[in-house]
């Protein structure tokens, strides 16, 4: 049995982001026109808040990990995805991407913003499209629900595969 306070907080956050994104799917429905009265944007918004959890949580056990201050080495292990990444590098990507890509310049893209963005793009996400961290949900999770709920199992068994 694994001790894991983080993770009790992640579910209480991902519970809270996961029911506001349920409510706004149910605006979205009843809406004429969701794109335009700002419904997805606040979707947006949410998506962005529960990956940074997620990232939160995975900075955390590495932290505990014999990889610690080795994160980019902590986040290749665990499960993959169908791109070939593991699911912890796709989660922290979005993150990164939901906090940063307001201050990347497009005349000098950090290291950091080009490691992102080419984990983002194996993805096939169009960062400059609409709607890009919730689309990086959907394809993170597809064919599950895109629910963070539905993420913290692959979280799990990323920290079982740290080093202890």
């Amino acid at each position: 049995m694994i001790l894991d306070f983080d993770l009790d907080f992640l579910r209480g956050a991902a519970d809270l982001v996961d029911a506001s994104l349920e409510r706004l799917d149910r605006k979205a429905g009843a809406s004429p026109d969701p794109d335009a009265f700002g419904i997805f944007d606040e979707v947006e918004y949410i998506t962005g808040c529960g990956f940074v959890a997620c990232q939160t949580y995975a900075t955390a056990v590495a932290s505990r990990s014999k990889l610690k201050g080795k994160k980019h080495e902590a986040l290749a292990l665990g499960p993959k995805h169908r791109t070939g990444r593991s699911m912890a590098q796709l989660i922290n990507a979005a993150a990164n991407h939901w906090k940063h890509s307001p201050e990347w310049s497009l005349d000098t893209p950090t290291t950091q913003a080009k490691q992102t963005l080419e984990v983002i793009s194996s993805l096939g996400v169009d960062i400059n499209g609409s709607y890009p961290v919730s689309n990086m949900l959907y394809e993170i999770l597809a064919p599950h629900p895109a629910r963070f709920a539905n993420l913290i199992p692959f979280l799990t068994q990323w920290r079982d595969t740290l080093p202890k």
